[in-house]
Order: C-alpha cells, then sequence, then structure tokens
C-alpha cells in the first residue's frame, strides 16, 4: 500500500510540474522576422574603430597580432613620415580560426579594436571568413 502511495505521488508531482509549464507563455522567436537582443558582452565579429577625424585609429602597434593564440590575424604597418605615425597597409582576420576569445580586444591599448553583436556569420565557403581591412573597418 506504501508503495502505490509512493508512485501515485510521484506521478502527481510531475503532473504538477508539467501543469505548472503549460500556462507560462512560450519563449520562441520566429527567427527572420523577430531577433532577440544581443548582450553586449557578446563577442562577435571584430570591429575597427575610426578617431575624429574618420581614420583609421589603429597605429599597427602589433599587439593584437602577437596576443592571438591561433594566429588568426595579420597585419602589414608602414610609417608614415609627415604624419609621424604607423599605419596598417592590411589588416587580415580569419574567422575560420578565431575562437573569440576576445585577448585581441583587451590587449588593444587604443581600445580600437572591438566585438560586435553580429551573430548571423555563416558561410558555406571558407574564403568568406577571411575579412581584410576594408570590411573589418565598415
Amino acid at each position: 500500500m506504501t508503495k502505490i502511495f509512493k508512485y501515485t505521488w510521484a506521478i502527481l508531482k510531475g503532473m504538477g510540474i508539467t501543469l505548472k509549464y503549460f500556462f507560462i507563455k512560450p519563449v520562441t522567436v520566429q527567427y527572420p522576422k523577430e531577433k532577440i537582443k544581443i548582450s553586449p558582452r557578446w563577442r562577435g565579429t571584430l570591429k575597427q574603430l575610426k578617431n575624429e577625424k574618420g581614420e583609421e585609429a589603429c597605429d599597427g602597434c602589433r599587439i593584437c597580432e602577437k596576443i592571438c593564440p591561433v594566429n588568426c590575424i595579420s597585419m602589414e604597418v608602414y610609417k608614415d613620415e609627415k604624419k609621424n605615425r604607423r599605419f596598417t597597409s592590411s589588416y587580415t582576420v580569419n574567422f575560420g580560426r578565431c575562437m573569440f576569445c576576445g585577448l585581441c580586444v583587451e590587449a588593444c591599448p587604443k581600445k580600437c579594436l572591438v566585438h560586435t553583436t553580429d551573430f548571423e556569420f555563416c558561410t558555406y565557403e571558407r574564403e568568406s571568413l577571411i575579412l581584410t581591412k576594408d570590411k573589418i573597418l565598415r
């Protein structure tokens, strides 16, 4: 008799939990039409910021390239003698290798490299996962 009471109580308890969730509004999002709000801490694709003059803020210090654990960032730097500062002639990020750790963003002394909240970054070709300077500056 005690086993019957124990099993009946377990079934009623489980049905109570199911009944509780039956009346809660579902959290399904109709994706292409509706989009969820992404957390500001989300690590999406990389973006280089521009300074107030509209030029690239990156001075080519190569810290982001050196700190990247999978070597997905590569750049070429030149020095402009007129402005007496360095610029990047090419800046390439291979997102096929990137593990979105955020070390490059944290290490940037000028804070010109940031993660965006882009999450729709899928493709069928690996070549389109390689972003160059013009795409990163957007």
